[in-house]
């Protein structure tokens, strides 16, 4: 609804104005009877009198402030209408405005997978099996049980590429031996994956030619074995190449820590604080050594090279 003009409030308030003045002149249509008494009967009370009069006055008095209160009422109303049609169009606006079209799912595609930081687990696997791995992960095979696997699973004769390849005599003879020892360990560790990957294709040999699950388990295993012990290997290759960059003093710190999501476990840090602590401590209880005194000259060598 549209806000009122100029002139209809000019009209609306100059009939507030009649109205104003059609109740004042019935007031004093009221009053002038009783004027005129009070002029033919000098002797009566003047109180009684101006109570007639106050009597007059309010008994019109409700009229005006009714008529007045009505008007207030219709403009406040009129007023409102207008806020009300103003604010609805402002609050859809905002409301389109806040809502976020969806992507179309082909431009979804388009823009690929998100990446989150926190790496990604699969499924669980068997209770038993974790508990046979896990061990592995964290303290590798003993040598004796890896020998025998190792001799047992052969790489096969036409899968020769499993194994690991020999440097070329060449460059063995044209580079350090820091780098010959570092190949010879990372040689060895890629034999191991090869044993470990044949001992996995012996058990699918074996399921494809035959029904015995118990065999072909017991391979299955012991690949996994193998593979988790190389696993364990390449932690331990990481290890030795970071800790030439630490101080001495937190090698001991090192080598008893024990990976976890981290290389040196999520509690290095906590570890680092109380070695800080002991070594301070230690530090304040340590009896200061006390400062050597220059030696003084004795008398009897002076003396005699003084006479020379």
């Amino acid at each position: 609804m549209p806000k009122r003009s100029a002139q209809s409030q000019i009209e609306r308030y100059a009939r507030k104005i009649r109205k104003i003045e059609d109740n004042e002149k019935r007031r004093r249509r009221i009053l002038s009877p009783l004027d005129s008494s009070s002029d033919d009967e000098g002797n009566e009370d003047p109180g009684r009198t101006l109570g007639n009069n106050n009597e007059a006055i309010t008994g019109s008095t409700p009229a005006v402030a009714q008529t007045l209160g009505q008007d207030e009422e219709l403009e406040s109303a009129d007023n409102a209408i207008p806020n009300e049609d103003l604010a609805g169009p402002s609050n859809q606006e905002e409301t389109d405005g806040s809502a976020v079209p969806d992507l179309d799912p082909e431009l979804l595609s388009a823009l690929g997978e998100s990446t989150s930081d926190t790496p990604d687990y699969g499924e669980n696997i068997h209770d038993n099996l974790s508990r046979l791995w896990l061990p592995l992960l964290k303290k590798g095979m003993p040598k004796e049980n890896k020998d025998k696997l190792l001799n047992e699973y052969v790489i096969p004769d036409n899968c020769r590429l499993l194994q690991a390849p020999n440097l070329n005599a060449e460059i063995s003879a044209a580079v350090p031996d820091m780098v010959r020892n570092r190949d010879k360990t990372l040689k060895a560790t890629q034999q191991e994956l090869g044993s470990g990957i044949t001992a996995i294709n012996r058990a699918i040999d074996l399921l494809l030619k035959s029904d015995n699950k118990v065999q072909a388990m017991k391979h299955l295993s012991n690949g996994c074995r193998l593979l988790c012990d190389s696993h364990y290997t390449a932690t331990q290759n990481r290890i030795k190449l970071v800790a030439p960059s630490l101080d001495k003093s937190f090698l001991h710190m090192i080598s008893e820590s024990e990976r976890d999501d981290s290389l040196f476990g999520s509690t290095l840090s906590e570890k680092i604080k109380a070695a800080k602590a002991i070594e301070k401590q230690g530090l304040s209880i340590k009896k200061p050594a006390k400062p050597q005194k220059p030696t003084a000259p004795q008398a009897g060598s002076r003396s005699t090279f003084n006479q020379g």
